[in-house]
């Protein structure tokens, strides 16, 4: 069960021979004999993280490797140095569209009139203007519109004989 586990790849100069025990010894970036999470991703095996780490303690052993290493998925996922016509893009593309003809494009309608060179206000529209009072002054206006309205209210109830 402690034996390297070999296995046939294909390659442009015919099947290859690759080896568990050097793959993992060229990923082991910080050689502590156990491959972290970017080691796997740099292989190409990232999606496969939970399929290798059999234990599920967040590192891979040696052993876990080799027990994985010749299976189909693995070998279907797993990108060496030398596999460039084999490496699959990082992104799949399916989600592109084809490009739209010339005639879908989107044109934004031509401009036939020159924008105007400056606003005008009409002159027989009113002409308000903001005034800005102090609180008495606005209470004195209160009180003057309230005995407006009560004097008006006054003169009706009076009768005229």
């Amino acid at each position: 069960m402690n034996h390297d586990v070999v296995v046939d790849r294909p390659a442009a100069q015919g099947p290859t021979q690759v080896s568990a025990d050097n793959v993992f010894d060229t990923a082991d970036s910080d050689g502590d004999g156990s491959l972290l999470p970017l080691d796997v991703e740099r292989l190409g095996l990232g999606g496969d993280w939970h399929t290798l780490d059999a234990n599920g303690n967040g590192v891979i052993s040696r052993q876990e490797f080799r027990d994985q290493f010749a299976s189909p998925l693995v070998q279907a996922t797993l990108r060496l140095p030398g596999d460039a016509e084999r490496m699959q893009p990082l992104v799949s593309s399916d989600f592109l569209l084809p490009p739209e003809p010339p005639a879908q494009r989107y044109v934004p309608a031509p401009i036939e009139t020159a924008p105007p060179a400056s606003m005008t206000m009409p002159t027989d529209a009113p002409l308000v203007i903001p005034v800005l009072i102090d609180d008495q002054e606005a209470a004195a206006i209160d009180h003057a519109a309230s005995e407006a309205t009560t004097s008006d209210s006054d003169d009706a109830a009076v009768p005229v004989n």
